[in-house]
């Protein structure tokens, strides 16, 4: 299965897509492995995102 997407594909979820490949997952199952990966991705993101701006705001109001 091969994903055309713009940005690189992490490498924790390459690894994770070459396993199914290994064990002969089809492509649905890979498609949906990738998405729920993805997701977990950029809801950490956010969290962090949101985390600094919290730690920034906290210095700024200490000054």
């Amino acid at each position: 299965m091969v994903f055309d997407t713009q940005k690189p594909i992490h490498p924790t979820i390459r690894k994770c897509l070459q396993h199914l490949d290994v064990i002969k997952a089809d492509d649905k199952t890979k498609q949906l492995v990738y998405m729920y990966m993805e997701t977990l991705l950029r809801e950490r993101d956010s969290e962090l995102a949101v985390q600094q701006i919290s730690e920034e705001e906290i210095q700024l109001q200490s000054q």
